[in-house]
Protein backbone atom coordinates (compact mmCIF):
# COMPACT_ATOMS: atom_id res chain seq x y z
CA UNK A 1 0.00 0.00 0.00
CA UNK A 2 1.40 3.37 -0.98
CA UNK A 3 1.92 5.94 1.80
CA UNK A 4 -0.56 8.80 1.90
CA UNK A 5 0.49 11.87 -0.04
CA UNK A 6 0.45 15.32 1.55
CA UNK A 7 -2.32 17.66 0.56
CA UNK A 8 -2.49 21.44 0.67
CA UNK A 9 -4.59 22.96 3.44
CA UNK A 10 -5.35 26.64 3.95
CA UNK A 11 -5.23 28.88 5.81
CA UNK A 12 -2.34 27.81 8.01
CA UNK A 13 -4.20 28.53 11.25
CA UNK A 14 -6.75 25.79 10.41
CA UNK A 15 -4.30 23.24 9.04
CA UNK A 16 -3.84 21.16 12.20
CA UNK A 17 -0.70 20.50 14.29
CA UNK A 18 1.66 19.44 11.52
CA UNK A 19 5.25 18.28 11.96
CA UNK A 20 6.65 19.07 15.41
CA UNK A 21 10.17 18.73 14.01
CA UNK A 22 9.70 22.26 12.68
CA UNK A 23 9.99 23.29 16.34
CA UNK A 24 12.47 20.77 17.70
CA UNK A 25 14.86 20.77 14.72
CA UNK A 26 16.10 24.37 15.02
CA UNK A 27 16.25 24.04 18.82
CA UNK A 28 18.36 20.88 18.63
CA UNK A 29 20.73 22.56 16.19
CA UNK A 30 21.12 25.82 18.13
CA UNK A 31 24.59 26.15 19.72
CA UNK A 32 24.54 26.22 23.50
CA UNK A 33 20.98 24.98 23.96
CA UNK A 34 20.70 21.86 26.09
CA UNK A 35 18.07 19.15 25.68
CA UNK A 36 16.60 17.04 28.47
CA UNK A 37 13.56 14.91 29.17
CA UNK A 38 10.78 16.62 31.12
CA UNK A 39 9.08 14.82 34.05
CA UNK A 40 6.00 13.97 31.96
CA UNK A 41 8.05 12.35 29.21
CA UNK A 42 8.23 15.43 27.00
CA UNK A 43 11.29 17.40 25.97
CA UNK A 44 12.86 20.51 27.46
CA UNK A 45 15.29 22.89 25.77
CA UNK A 46 17.25 25.41 27.84
CA UNK A 47 19.29 28.31 26.48
CA UNK A 48 22.97 28.58 27.35
CA UNK A 49 22.28 31.84 29.23
CA UNK A 50 19.49 30.10 31.19
CA UNK A 51 17.07 32.93 30.41
CA UNK A 52 14.73 30.88 28.20
CA UNK A 53 13.24 27.40 28.62
CA UNK A 54 11.06 25.77 25.94
CA UNK A 55 9.16 22.65 26.98
CA UNK A 56 7.04 20.28 24.93
CA UNK A 57 4.76 18.34 27.26
CA UNK A 58 3.66 14.77 26.77
CA UNK A 59 5.34 11.52 25.70
CA UNK A 60 6.37 10.90 22.07
CA UNK A 61 3.44 10.45 19.72
CA UNK A 62 0.96 12.30 21.95
CA UNK A 63 -0.46 15.80 21.32
CA UNK A 64 2.14 18.37 22.35
CA UNK A 65 1.61 21.58 24.29
CA UNK A 66 4.57 23.95 24.10
CA UNK A 67 5.43 26.22 27.05
CA UNK A 68 8.01 28.97 26.73
CA UNK A 69 9.30 30.73 29.85
CA UNK A 70 11.60 33.73 30.03
CA UNK A 71 13.83 34.50 33.02
CA UNK A 72 16.10 37.34 34.07
CA UNK A 73 18.65 34.94 35.57
CA UNK A 74 19.14 31.33 36.66
CA UNK A 75 16.91 30.41 39.60
CA UNK A 76 14.68 33.48 39.26
CA UNK A 77 10.91 33.35 38.93
CA UNK A 78 9.66 33.41 35.32
CA UNK A 79 9.44 36.90 33.89
CA UNK A 80 7.03 35.94 31.10
CA UNK A 81 5.30 32.92 29.58
CA UNK A 82 3.92 31.81 26.22
CA UNK A 83 1.78 28.68 25.79
CA UNK A 84 0.81 26.99 22.52
CA UNK A 85 -1.91 24.38 22.97
CA UNK A 86 -1.67 20.91 21.43
CA UNK A 87 -3.62 21.78 18.28
CA UNK A 88 -1.46 24.77 17.34
CA UNK A 89 0.07 24.45 13.85
CA UNK A 90 3.78 23.74 14.27
CA UNK A 91 4.60 26.55 11.84
CA UNK A 92 3.09 29.13 14.23
CA UNK A 93 4.87 27.79 17.30
CA UNK A 94 8.13 27.54 15.34
CA UNK A 95 7.74 31.11 14.10
CA UNK A 96 7.87 32.22 17.74
CA UNK A 97 10.53 29.86 19.09
CA UNK A 98 12.97 29.99 16.17
CA UNK A 99 13.21 33.77 16.06
CA UNK A 100 13.43 33.91 19.88
CA UNK A 101 16.43 31.58 19.77
CA UNK A 102 18.08 33.76 17.15
CA UNK A 103 17.37 36.93 19.14
CA UNK A 104 18.94 35.57 22.31
CA UNK A 105 22.29 35.35 20.53
CA UNK A 106 22.54 39.15 20.60
CA UNK A 107 20.65 39.68 23.85
CA UNK A 108 17.68 40.74 21.67
CA UNK A 109 19.64 43.77 20.34
CA UNK A 110 19.45 42.65 16.70
CA UNK A 111 15.66 42.82 16.91
CA UNK A 112 15.26 46.10 18.75
CA UNK A 113 15.06 49.54 17.15
CA UNK A 114 18.18 50.11 15.12
CA UNK A 115 19.00 46.40 14.88
CA UNK A 116 19.38 44.66 11.51
CA UNK A 117 16.23 42.55 12.02
CA UNK A 118 13.99 45.19 13.59
CA UNK A 119 10.49 45.23 12.15
CA UNK A 120 8.44 48.31 13.17
CA UNK A 121 5.15 46.47 13.43
CA UNK A 122 2.89 45.11 16.15
CA UNK A 123 0.70 42.00 16.05
CA UNK A 124 -2.34 44.26 15.75
CA UNK A 125 -0.88 46.15 12.77
CA UNK A 126 0.15 42.87 11.09
CA UNK A 127 -3.41 41.59 11.35
CA UNK A 128 -4.98 44.91 10.31
CA UNK A 129 -2.83 44.87 7.17
CA UNK A 130 -4.33 41.45 6.38
CA UNK A 131 -7.89 42.70 6.74
CA UNK A 132 -8.61 41.61 10.32
CA UNK A 133 -11.35 43.80 11.76
CA UNK A 134 -11.71 45.19 15.30
CA UNK A 135 -14.57 43.74 17.31
CA UNK A 136 -15.91 44.04 20.81
CA UNK A 137 -14.64 41.16 22.93
CA UNK A 138 -15.66 40.15 26.43
CA UNK A 139 -15.51 42.86 29.05
CA UNK A 140 -11.91 43.93 29.50
CA UNK A 141 -10.76 42.63 26.10
CA UNK A 142 -10.41 43.96 22.56
CA UNK A 143 -10.69 41.53 19.64
CA UNK A 144 -9.54 41.47 16.02
CA UNK A 145 -11.41 38.99 13.84
CA UNK A 146 -10.07 37.26 10.72
CA UNK A 147 -11.74 38.19 7.40
CA UNK A 148 -13.25 34.70 7.15
CA UNK A 149 -14.33 34.68 10.80
CA UNK A 150 -12.14 31.66 11.53
CA UNK A 151 -9.93 33.18 14.24
CA UNK A 152 -9.60 35.93 16.82
CA UNK A 153 -6.65 37.85 18.19
CA UNK A 154 -7.54 39.01 21.72
CA UNK A 155 -5.85 41.79 23.68
CA UNK A 156 -6.55 42.34 27.36
CA UNK A 157 -6.89 45.96 28.45
CA UNK A 158 -6.18 47.27 31.93
CA UNK A 159 -3.55 46.36 34.48
CA UNK A 160 -3.09 43.17 36.47
CA UNK A 161 -0.09 41.82 38.42
CA UNK A 162 2.46 40.29 36.06
CA UNK A 163 3.34 37.45 38.44
CA UNK A 164 -0.31 36.35 38.65
CA UNK A 165 -0.52 36.38 34.86
CA UNK A 166 2.64 34.30 34.44
CA UNK A 167 1.35 31.83 37.05
CA UNK A 168 -1.88 31.43 35.08
CA UNK A 169 -4.00 32.97 37.84
CA UNK A 170 -5.28 35.79 35.63
CA UNK A 171 -6.01 36.08 31.89
CA UNK A 172 -3.08 36.53 29.48
CA UNK A 173 -2.42 39.88 27.84
CA UNK A 174 -2.56 38.48 24.30
CA UNK A 175 -4.24 35.38 22.86
CA UNK A 176 -4.56 33.79 19.43
CA UNK A 177 -7.74 31.71 19.10
CA UNK A 178 -8.54 29.54 16.06
CA UNK A 179 -12.19 28.64 15.66
CA UNK A 180 -14.83 30.15 17.91
CA UNK A 181 -13.45 31.99 20.97
CA UNK A 182 -15.70 29.91 23.26
CA UNK A 183 -14.47 26.57 21.85
CA UNK A 184 -11.24 27.13 19.91
CA UNK A 185 -9.51 24.35 18.02
CA UNK A 186 -6.31 25.66 19.54
CA UNK A 187 -5.07 28.72 21.36
CA UNK A 188 -1.80 30.45 22.10
CA UNK A 189 -1.49 32.74 25.12
CA UNK A 190 1.17 35.35 25.86
CA UNK A 191 1.75 37.25 29.09
CA UNK A 192 2.99 40.78 29.53
CA UNK A 193 6.77 40.90 29.15
CA UNK A 194 6.91 38.53 26.17
CA UNK A 195 9.48 39.91 23.68
CA UNK A 196 7.50 41.53 20.90
CA UNK A 197 9.59 40.38 17.96
CA UNK A 198 8.70 36.65 18.24
CA UNK A 199 5.09 37.61 18.95
CA UNK A 200 4.99 39.62 15.72
CA UNK A 201 6.52 36.67 13.86
CA UNK A 202 3.81 34.38 15.27
CA UNK A 203 1.16 36.91 14.19
CA UNK A 204 2.53 36.85 10.64
CA UNK A 205 2.11 33.06 10.57
CA UNK A 206 -1.29 33.22 12.31
CA UNK A 207 -2.63 35.58 9.64
CA UNK A 208 -1.05 33.85 6.65
CA UNK A 209 -3.58 32.82 3.97
CA UNK A 210 -1.02 30.59 2.24
CA UNK A 211 -1.58 26.81 2.05
CA UNK A 212 0.68 24.33 3.84
CA UNK A 213 1.20 20.60 3.34
CA UNK A 214 -0.53 18.13 5.64
CA UNK A 215 -0.94 14.37 5.54
CA UNK A 216 -4.57 13.26 5.34
CA UNK A 217 -6.12 12.81 8.78
CA UNK A 218 -9.40 11.67 10.19
CA UNK A 219 -12.12 14.21 9.29
CA UNK A 220 -13.07 14.29 12.97
CA UNK A 221 -9.66 15.79 13.75
CA UNK A 222 -9.83 18.48 11.09
CA UNK A 223 -11.58 21.77 11.90
CA UNK A 224 -14.42 22.71 9.56
CA UNK A 225 -13.38 25.16 6.88
CA UNK A 226 -15.52 28.31 6.94
CA UNK A 227 -16.37 30.21 3.78
CA UNK A 228 -13.25 32.21 3.01
CA UNK A 229 -13.19 35.84 2.01
CA UNK A 230 -9.76 36.16 0.39
CA UNK A 231 -7.56 39.01 1.49
CA UNK A 232 -4.00 39.42 0.33
CA UNK A 233 -1.53 40.17 3.09
CA UNK A 234 1.33 42.57 2.32
CA UNK A 235 4.87 41.18 2.09
CA UNK A 236 6.14 40.22 5.57
CA UNK A 237 9.29 42.32 5.29
CA UNK A 238 12.73 40.96 6.22
CA UNK A 239 13.38 37.22 6.04
CA UNK A 240 13.51 37.10 9.83
CA UNK A 241 11.13 39.86 10.95
CA UNK A 242 11.02 41.13 14.50
CA UNK A 243 9.88 44.10 16.52
CA UNK A 244 10.87 45.85 19.70
CA UNK A 245 10.25 44.21 23.04
CA UNK A 246 7.35 45.65 25.03
CA UNK A 247 8.02 47.31 28.34
CA UNK A 248 6.76 45.57 31.46
CA UNK A 249 4.90 48.65 32.57
CA UNK A 250 3.21 51.74 31.16
CA UNK A 251 1.33 51.76 27.89
CA UNK A 252 0.88 48.34 26.36
CA UNK A 253 1.13 47.65 22.69
CA UNK A 254 -1.29 45.42 20.83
Amino acid sequence: MYPASPRLVQPLRLAGPGDQRLITGPLAESPGWSRARSPDGGVRFTSSCRTAVITGSGPPGSPVTWNVHGYTSTGAEPLWRAVFSSGTPAEITAAFTTVLVDGLRSGHRDYLHGGPHHLPRTPASVLADCGWQPAQGPKGFHDQVAPDGSAVYRHRVGHQPADAEVAGLSPPTWSMLAGTPQHPFWRADFTIGVPFYPLVRAALAFSSPEPVERLPASPARLPPAPARRPHACPPPGPAVPAAAMPTTGGARRR
